[in-house]
């Protein structure tokens, strides 16, 4: 396998995308690419299910895709899902897609989509020492980041997208005045939470996304611009769809796939509300946004500048936590999870989200030391952290939970395997520095089973300890409770 072969797949609301990149000295070239107009969102069921045709076209592409991947390396791909993943209550659509793929799908928020939009952009274009403002279409949700440079300053997530909106005002495939003024009237609503001070002057407006760059297309095909997308050029373009008046007279007009032409319209009609919003005169489309993204966090993590790594340790200070004694139940963490060998069928490896647990372990203190292994777990679950998707979070907030007294199986359900070894290793090395003293650990035997645990330290050490001792009786007793047996000597 090359090692300098990328692979990342974004499972967008309206389409799919698989972009294969080489490093080559520095340089991306993009070496593939695939997509396809799944428009999951159209698919999305009151009950927050797939429809079985939707559900179809969508493992049909996967399997495709899942092929292409193949033979790059796992650590090299990346496979994020947004808004509609986002809503998305059917576990065995997502079992099913990660069995086509062959690769774990990460379900990030919108933040953290932000993030990538925002870096996928920055990089290629030239903002001229002023701020600039992304805003990206997509099928569900509309993104809207705010930047200095390599800097994100805020980002809002518009909760509608070109799917969402075709679907909800356009589902007879026609296009009337009465429908674009309900939808412009819809669109007015959203917005209105979003603060006119998202941008600030100076400020560079781009336009990320295939809708936007469609609509750019079209502007060039009728004559009303070329390179940018002005708000008078949108006017006239919407007077065209309205004399259009279908999905189909539009399709053949502007030579679009019938996917495309379905939703052109309210990608239109959602810029132009934005650029109303915020009294835009222009819009510069990007060919760059979310994938590039990716791709450029995939390199982040593949030469040790993790994103991730940051956000921890932005985490740790922000609560107050005790670095020194984090960092002692870190190294003991890590010894112990060195010493045995755990199944890894994520991209992540076991050892990277215990040396995480491990550093933010303590920050519920900033709450209350009640339970504060309780406050912990859920600052960690419901906190943007840039980086992080939706089930790494839940990995480390299980860890969390579980980390003192009772422990609880049925939290690790859906979880990966070893997020429960994780967690044992976790409490066993919190109770060995329950000191907080800066006395090294002693070297020392440990073994793991599904269901046993044994220690072995040097002769006399326990002795030597009885605090620890005491502590290991206490804890026998809870894990006696989840079946799980202790033993040390």
């Amino acid at each position: 396998m090359d090692e300098k072969i990328l692979g990342v797949v974004d499972l967008g609301s309206n389409s799919f995308h698989l972009a294969i990149v080489q490093e080559d000295n520095g340089r991306l070239v993009v070496i593939d690419r695939m997509k396809s107009m799944v428009q999951l969102a159209y698919g999305l069921t009151p009950e927050k299910l797939i429809h079985p045709n939707t559900r179809e076209k969508a493992l049909t592409c996967l399997a495709q895709f899942g092929e292409r991947l193949a033979e790059i390396d796992r650590k090299n791909i990346r496979v994020v899902g947004t808004n509609t993943l986002r809503q998305l209550k059917d576990p065995s659509f997502m079992r099913e897609a990660e069995a086509a793929l062959g690769v774990p799908i990460e379900i990030i928020s919108g933040k953290e989509e932000a993030r990538l939009i925002y870096l996928g952009v920055i990089q290629y274009v030239d903002l001229h020492d002023q701020l600039a403002l992304v805003i990206d279409i997509g099928g569900g949700s509309t993104e809207l980041v705010l930047g200095d440079k390599d800097k994100l300053l805020r980002s809002s997530s518009l909760e509608v997208g070109c799917v969402r909106l075709a679907k909800q005002f356009f589902f007879d495939d026609k296009i009337s005045k009465k429908q674009v003024h309900a939808a412009a009237l819809y669109l007015e609503t959203e917005l209105q939470p979003i603060h006119p001070h998202l941008t600030s002057d100076p400020c560079q407006y781009f336009g990320a996304s295939g809708t936007i760059r469609t609509l750019r297309e079209m502007i060039e095909q009728e004559n009303l611009g070329e390179e940018e997308i002005t708000a008078t050029a949108l006017k006239k373009l919407l007077k065209i769809l309205l004399s259009l008046g279908t999905v189909r007279a539009i399709e053949r007009r502007f030579d679009l796939t019938t996917e495309r032409a379905r939703v052109i319209c309210s990608g239109l009609l959602i810029l132009k509300a934005v650029m109303e919003k915020f009294h835009l005169e222009m819009v510069q489309p990007v060919d760059t946004a979310l994938r590039e993204g990716m791709v450029l966090d995939l390199l982040g993590r593949i030469h040790k500048e993790d994103m991730r790594d940051l956000t921890i340790e932005s985490l740790v200070h922000r609560f107050g936590a005790n670095i020194e004694q984090a960092k002692r139940v870190e190294a003991t963490s890590l010894y112990m999870v060195d010493k045995i060998e755990l199944s890894a069928p994520y991209l992540t490896s076991p050892r990277r989200y215990l040396g995480w647990a491990s550093l933010l372990h303590e920050i519920g203190l900033a709450i209350s030391y009640h339970r504060h292994y309780k406050h912990s777990a859920y600052l960690v679950e419901h906190a943007d952290l840039d980086g992080f998707s939706r089930t790494d979070q839940k990995i480390l907030a299980a860890i969390l939970y579980n980390h003192k007294r009772r422990f609880n199986p049925d939290d690790f359900e859906y979880l990966p395997d070893f997020t429960m070894a994780l967690t044992l290793i976790l409490r066993i090395s919190v109770l060995l520095h329950r000191s907080r003293e800066p006395q090294p650990m002693p070297e020392f035997d440990f073994q793991y089973t599904k269901k046993k645990i044994t220690l072995t330290f040097p002769p006399h050490w326990l002795d030597e300890h009885p605090l620890i001792q005491q502590d290991l009786q206490l804890e026998r007793d809870w894990l006696k409770e989840a079946g799980i047996k202790i033993e040390w000597a």
